[in-house]
């Protein structure tokens, strides 16, 4: 029965084929020894893998056991040690943080070197229980209460191999069942009578309590899970429809989301889409909490507040206009390929011999026109927003082009009685606030002639006894 169930999962739910090699991670306990012998007799390729955490006194003897059973059955075996609390320490990670980060980066690592089909660890049904208790303790949502999948990929560890547990639909009693059939005894490892870690506590105390009050408890909670994960399947399904729609632009470091759209989404899809979004910035992250996601969804939601606030795990939420931005603290707000001043310090030379470069390969070009048909008072007005004319024998030459100054004031074109903060004028245009400092001005002397890419000023405008014009132009030159 074992042995069948076995088959069934590692073909049927985890996709294993018996041509191609699995690495095995064996610690040595009952059910990772039932898997690599289960595995084995079913005739998969193995290899043995094991990592010594260094936390124990027996963990070598674990290790040469494990070495041992893998000779006497002519199977491939590597093993490493790790001093795991040091790494704990040094990451500020928990025991059993830093246990499962090590042994993963390890097993993953192997699994290349030997171009596995997959990584096998032996999570059975009972550590499914544990673990959708663990996550309804800690608040999780839908997706932490499926518990752990039969198979996926995790672009932490790889993004191709997948990591799968043949074994989660059996119970520890039918793998000791199994392994007492074999005549194989595993080892005892007593850090699982500790119950100052969770995990241990769960075991030992809480699901024994629960069984007080419904002795099924243990299958119904693994039933709960498996339904839970067919449900779980169907919204991701609409997640990811809605994902599509919403997505503007998604790096490694920053996801920028259209608002409009996120936001007429039922809050349950709202509530995923942030969560996706955070799980492909922060693969490594494994709960954001209900409390992360609301504040969350409030901030994106309300219409009266803009600006830039923390989020969770080094992440950061934004809205610029119609935008809302998920990035990591160290990345950049989008600038979305402006023509920008590299810095806002800044302070470039724009004449007719030279132009001022900008970000993006942006740069401001000048060119004098000499003759001045009776027609161009009228285009001037029908130029494009990237092209100014200016009347040239009003400017002081050579321009200049810099950021806004504090207390900059002008006057914008059709202007003529008054003159006008530069901030305003940004406000009223809509320029997003963490570009309007690196926005290029040109300026003719202490006035500023043109805000480049917007409008050009009153007092510097051709009109009908102009006799030079100074064409000025923003122009892109694309790379490759």
């Amino acid at each position: 029965m074992f042995l069948d169930d076995l088959k069934y999962a590692a073909v049927e739910k985890c996709g294993l084929k018996p041509d191609r090699p699995i690495l095995v991670g064996v610690s040595g306990g009952v059910d990772s020894l039932g898997l690599m012998f289960g595995l084995e007799i079913l005739g998969f390729q193995l290899k043995i893998a094991h990592l010594d955490h260094s936390l124990r006194t027996a963990s070598r003897e674990d290790a040469d056991f494990i070495e041992d059973f893998a000779a006497s059955r002519d199977l491939a075996f590597v093993r490493k040690r790790v001093d795991v609390g040091r790494a704990a320490e040094a990451a500020g990670q928990s025991i059993e943080e830093a246990a499962r980060h090590v042994r993963y980066k390890f097993l993953f690592e192997e699994a290349r070197k030997i171009g596995a089909q997959a990584v096998a660890v032996g999570h059975h049904a009972d550590d499914q229980v544990e673990t959708v208790l663990m996550h309804f303790l800690r608040g999780s949502a839908l997706p932490g209460l499926t518990g752990m999948a039969y198979k996926n990929i995790i672009p932490l560890w790889d993004s191709s191999i997948p990591l799968v547990r043949p074994l989660l639909g059996i119970w520890r009693i039918e793998i000791e069942a199994f392994l007492e059939e074999l005549g194989v005894e595993a080892r005892i490892d007593q850090t699982n009578q500790d119950v100052t870690y969770f995990r241990n506590k769960l075991r030992l105390e809480l699901i024994p309590e629960l069984e007080n009050y419904n002795p099924q408890i243990r299958e119904l909670i693994w039933r709960m899970s498996e339904v839970l994960r067919e449900e779980d399947w169907f919204l991701d399904e609409q997640t990811q429809t809605a994902w599509k729609d919403c997505l503007v632009i998604q790096n490694h470091n920053r996801i920028i989301l259209n608002i409009a759209r996120l936001t007429k989404q039922p809050i349950a899809l709202q509530r995923r889409l942030l969560r996706f979004a955070v799980s492909l910035i922060r693969p490594d992250l494994r709960d954001v909490g209900y409390d992360a996601v609301e504040r969350g969804l409030a901030f994106a939601n309300d219409t009266s507040q803009n600006g830039e606030i923390d989020f969770i795990a080094r992440l950061n939420l934004a809205k610029i206009d119609d935008t809302l931005i998920i990035k990591t603290w160290g990345s950049d707000l989008p600038d979305w390929d402006l023509p920008l001043l590299r810095s806002a310090d800044s302070e470039l030379i724009l004449n007719l011999q030279k132009a001022a470069l900008l970000r993006h390969g942006w740069s401001l070009q000048a060119r004098l026109i000499t003759e001045v048909k009776p027609g161009d008072l009228d285009k001037a007005s029908t130029l494009d927003s990237n092209e100014a004319w200016l009347d040239f024998d009003l400017l002081e030459m050579p321009l200049m082009v810099r950021g806004r100054q504090p207390g900059d004031r002008w006057q914008p074109l059709g202007m003529p009685d008054h003159t006008q903060k530069i901030k305003d004028f940004f406000i009223n245009e809509k320029i997003p606030v963490h570009v309007r400092d690196l926005w290029p001005l040109v300026y003719s002397g202490d006035e500023i002639a043109w805000v480049a890419g917007l409008r050009p000023s009153e007092v510097f405008k051709i009109t009908s006894s102009t006799q030079k014009i100074l064409h000025l132009k923003l122009v892109r030159k694309i790379a490759g």
